[in-house]
């Protein structure tokens, strides 16, 4: 009960606060110095300055009540304002008080020792209002971050329920199959229904390494990226080559499959034949061009002779670091992209996964570049001789 009164109160509080300062303000100046100086512009000069400040805390109240600030932090916005005043003043008092006692002659004590007190107060309500806001903003961050976990989760968990009934429906219709047209279907559903719990199971992780307090631990980055390749040339026509140790240990987690699937499909994207351009085409950042955008005719011919894209991948360790090299037979980067090449395009879905690559890459604590760039120079690897776009991700060794 004693909390509902206070939260009433506190805006009038406030309020009333600052206009008690300025009538003491008023009775000092108009009413007892101008009696003892026999004057009113010395005085009247003082009260524009100690009368109108503490109007502020009335104006302040004025704009936390119409912005809907619940009463319990205006009190808080009160407290402070409160606080500040009597601090400051009690300050610059005792230090008048000091004077005095030393005998020294002060000209004019009260007056300083007011604007001290208004000064403290304004200092406290600007103090309190940014307290309070900062406290809101923690609370509406703790609210929208439960309640994304909440959804994620919960998706997560009725995606993988439809999963199981799906791949169950498949395993039925793989037992009672009399045609090797129905047998084929039931193993391509049973192989996407793989590549789509994996695909959860990475939502899970990138949640996790995006959050605030990540948990990252030895990850053989060699061991992810032989299964992405894996998965990805069971959907994709594409030769991917692996060049690698037998393992390369680097402080991540599970989202580093997220990183690597994302830069090999970017490099199948941007490939060739995949990249090729006709007048209607697609340009090789994903864009379309003037005119009606249409796929483009992966059966065709490349020049040299072959006819899907190809990308090299090269995993080595370097002093403390685990770098992973991607690179594709397509076009390259275009000049004028280069510097924005990870930041992401509103209501453009390409590019959106460079984006997210950069951000768990930095969120690991390691970094991504285009190795062909002014300050990073382009690394040979004699074992391909595939010049297209050239990305390097580093991570941490573990």
């Amino acid at each position: 009960m004693y909390r509902g009164v206070r939260a009433r109160l506190a805006p009038w509080l406030l309020a009333g606060f600052g206009l008690a300062l300025t009538g003491s303000a008023v009775v000092w100046h108009l009413g007892i110095e101008t009696r003892r100086i026999g004057q009113l512009g010395g005085p009247a000069l003082a009260l524009a300055l100690d009368g109108l400040l503490p109007l502020v805390l009335v104006y302040g109240s004025y704009r936390l009540v119409s912005s809907s600030t619940p009463g319990e932090q205006v009190w808080t916005v009160f407290v402070w304002s409160v606080v500040g005043s009597v601090a400051v003043g009690a300050i610059i008092g005792l230090s008048v008080f000091i004077r005095m006692i030393e005998g020294r002659t002060i000209a004019e004590p009260v007056f300083v020792t007011l604007l001290a007190m208004d000064t403290g107060a304004v200092t406290g309500l600007v103090a309190g209002t940014l307290a309070v806001q900062a406290r809101q903003d923690a609370s509406r961050a703790t609210r929208t971050a439960s309640t994304l976990s909440f959804v994620n989760d919960l998706l997560r968990h009725d995606i993988a329920n439809g999963l199981v009934v799906i791949d169950g429906r498949a395993t039925i219709i793989q037992r009672n199959a009399d045609s090797e047209v129905a047998q084929t279907a039931a193993d391509a559903i049973h192989e996407q229904v793989t590549e789509l719990d994996t695909l959860v199971d990475n939502a899970g992780a990138v949640a996790e390494t995006l959050g605030s307090d990540p948990a990252f631990e030895p990850t053989d980055i060699v061991a992810i990226a032989e299964t992405v390749i894996q998965r990805i040339e069971q959907t994709h026509t594409v030769a991917i080559e692996l060049q690698a140790p037998d393992s390369a240990m680097a402080y991540a987690n599970e989202a580093a499959r997220p990183v690597l699937r994302n830069l090999l499909e970017n490099a199948i994207e941007h490939g060739t034949p995949a990249a090729e351009l006709s007048a209607e085409g697609t340009a090789t950042d994903g864009s379309a061009l003037q005119g009606e955008a249409r796929p483009p005719d992966t059966t065709q011919a490349a020049a040299d002779g072959h006819d899907h894209p190809s990308v090299f991948v090269a995993i080595r360790e370097t002093g403390d670091i685990i770098e992973t090299h991607v690179i594709d037979d397509g076009p390259g980067i275009p000049d004028d992209r280069r510097d924005s090449i990870f930041d992401p395009r509103a209501g453009d879905t390409h590019g959106g996964g460079l984006h997210l690559v950069e951000t768990l890459v930095t969120s690991f604590g390691g970094g991504i570049y285009l190795a062909d760039t002014a300050s990073k120079p382009d690394t040979a690897f004699p074992d391909t001789d595939l010049d297209g776009a050239h990305f390097v991700v580093e991570l941490p060794q573990a």
